[in-house]
């Protein structure tokens, strides 16, 4: 009886019967979209010749760090009174069309100022100018939403950073009032970008001030509350100090903000750079930490003591792995002596190694394709969601078809892009770290050859 109520209340907790196939996991380090180091490169109003490469993009893709994200920083120094030219947006266009033929993703951040000197203030624009910048550049995340990854939410402060803030944002606020004009600023940038892409905020506390302030839940993302297109669910975190220091250098205040980003970064982005080298910044207390705030994303190039230094200590290759999503079938179940037009059933066992699981929206499907003739190939969309296999849990879950004609098939498990832009771009899929599974061509993970009768 406790078997049959297990069954009923989730199938997926009992192994059917069928034929058992185990797949044996890779420490291989390759690339996969939406995840690992990325590279940072500057656009500033002065050098509006300077574009991303499509070529570059591509050799990356097959450097040792197999990048395929990109932080693209945008600084407005030029524009801090004025309208944002034409030919620097026509710029932000072509950057995107080179990721999209480079088979990568930005993460975006837009702001004015690139030093805390005083010499250099104003830091960042007022509040009427960001707003209309904010206008002008949103139709072009629209447009590109398909090779964005996330946004950092810049705009205020050196660097976009949001702490060097003046032009009628209170500098070092603790009222508050003295909130509400970002909150303002927050809320307008969030209603006219993509509503499947989060924004990151660089301390966690911004986050918590703001849902207390609008009268929302204070507590961490639920997996009940993930990945909807609300504030809260948008509202990812970024750490430009990571591991530099007791704090982060600022970044937390209260063992209650580290708790919450530990929580909330289950479901929302974390991703940022090292600052500085220091007795916290050994690779050890870094997987540590990225492994408890689920780090998908770091910067390859800053702070390259503290880069170099995981290197040494023999660190770097588990982060490489490890950063983001990294998923591995232990096995799967099949239905046996399948048979035309009834349902074949793929039931899996799989792990997450990484340190977070996938953040942006992600198709799967079964596929089988003809031995005798490749062109016949049939697609199966599922409805399970990827974004919910955590690190550090077993998943099980049943993939189901009914074989429509008779014969003898491969079978894959696709994990595309759900942009139909990059949905049949192989480098867009998710690759599985299991031996032989792999087909570059396809982006296919290969599970196992059935005869439907």
């Amino acid at each position: 009886m406790s078997v049959l109520l297990l069954a009923a209340c989730d199938p997926d907790k009992v192994e059917p019967k069928g034929t058992t196939i185990p797949f044996t996991e890779t420490d291989e380090i390759f690339a996969n979209p939406e995840r690992g180091f990325h590279s940072q490169i500057y656009y500033t109003s002065a050098d509006v010749e300077k574009t991303a490469s499509a070529s570059t993009i591509i050799s990356n893709r097959e450097s040792d760090y197999k990048l395929t994200l990109y932080l693209h920083s945008y600084y407005l120094t030029d524009y801090m009174e004025s309208d944002i030219p034409q030919e620097f947006l026509d710029r932000l266009d072509r950057n995107m069309q080179a990721l999209r033929e480079g088979g990568a993703k930005a993460v975006l951040r837009f702001s004015y100022k690139s030093s805390m000197d005083r010499k250099d203030q104003p830091w960042n624009a007022t509040a009427e100018w960001i707003s209309r910048h904010i206008d002008q550049i949103a139709p072009y995340l629209m447009k590109n939403a398909d090779v964005i990854f996330c946004i950092q939410c810049g705009w205020l402060g050196s660097w976009g950073e949001w702490y060097y803030v003046d032009s009628g944002f209170k500098f070092n606020p603790s009222k508050d009032e003295d909130f509400e004009p970002r909150w303002e600023l927050v809320e307008h940038f969030m209603n006219v970008t993509p509503k499947d892409r989060q924004i990151a905020f660089r301390t966690p506390g911004y986050k918590m001030r703001y849902l207390r302030m609008r009268g929302l839940n204070e507590n961490p993302l639920t997996e009940a509350e993930a990945f909807q297109p609300t504030i809260k669910a948008r509202w990812a975190g970024h750490n430009d100090c990571f591991v530099a220091s007791n704090n982060d250098v600022g970044t937390y205040f209260s063992t209650a903000e580290r708790t919450f980003w530990q929580e909330d970064s289950k479901y929302s982005v974390m991703g940022g750079e090292t600052c500085g080298e220091c007795s916290f910044s050994n690779g050890a207390n870094a997987v540590k930490q990225m492994e408890l705030t689920h780090w998908t994303y770091i910067n390859r190039d800053y702070h390259s003591g503290v880069i170099s230094s995981w290197i040494k200590d023999n660190h770097m290759n588990e982060i490489k792995r490890r950063l983001g999503y990294r998923l591995a079938i232990d096995k799967i179940i099949v239905t046996p002596k399948p048979k035309v037009g009834k349902k074949l059933d793929v039931y899996f066992q799989l792990h997450n190694s990484g340190f977070a699981g996938p953040v942006n929206k992600r198709d799967v499907e079964l596929i089988l394709v003809s031995t005798a003739d490749a062109s016949k190939k049939y697609v199966y969309p599922q409805s399970v969601d990827p974004r919910f296999w955590l690190p550090g849990e077993e998943h099980r879950f049943t993939l189901t078809c009914y074989p429509e004609q008779a014969g003898e098939y491969k079978v894959y498990l696709n994990l595309p892009d759900p942009y139909e832009s990059l949905h049949n771009d192989p480098r867009y899929s998710i690759r599985l770290a299991n031996e032989n599974v792999w087909d570059e061509a396809t982006g296919y993970n290969y599970l196992t050859t059935v005869t439907v009768e």
